[in-house]
């Protein structure tokens, strides 16, 4: 039989390794725990964001067709109401053409991005404390 060295006894090397070795997969184990904390974060922002949206539109489209057809009254028309509100949103698109989304991306940002940059400074204070 091999005899151990006995610096191997002091150190107790196979001990270490072990340790280290369950260290690095709950590491690997927490990691993935906080990728997947951050993918369901960023799922349920875009859920609610898409839920927002389509009830925006229709907020948008019925409140659009009433004053239409509260214009058509005030104005005694079957149409100009109609043509007032489409000239409405002929102005916003030209404005949002000549902006070319520079309005949505700072809003874009500031909804995910300043979210996930605020988890991320609050872990390091976290982490920081510990």
């Amino acid at each position: 039989m091999k005899e151990k060295p006995k610096f191997y006894d002091i150190l107790n090397l196979e001990k270490v390794i072990n340790h280290l070795s369950k260290f690095v997969e709950i590491k690997l184990e927490i990691y993935e725990l906080k990728v997947k904390s951050q993918l369901v974060d960023i799922v349920s922002n875009f859920s609610v964001m898409i839920l927002i949206i389509s009830f925006g539109m229709f907020l948008l489209f019925f409140l659009s067709l009433s004053l239409g057809l509260f214009l058509n009254g005030v104005f005694n028309s079957n149409y100009i109401g109609f043509v007032i509100i489409s000239l409405i949103y002929f102005v916003i698109c030209i404005l949002l053409i000549l902006f070319k989304g520079k309005i949505i991306k700072y809003y874009l940002f500031q909804t995910f991005l300043s979210d996930t940059i605020n988890n991320d400074s609050d872990e390091q204070g976290n982490s920081e404390q510990d």
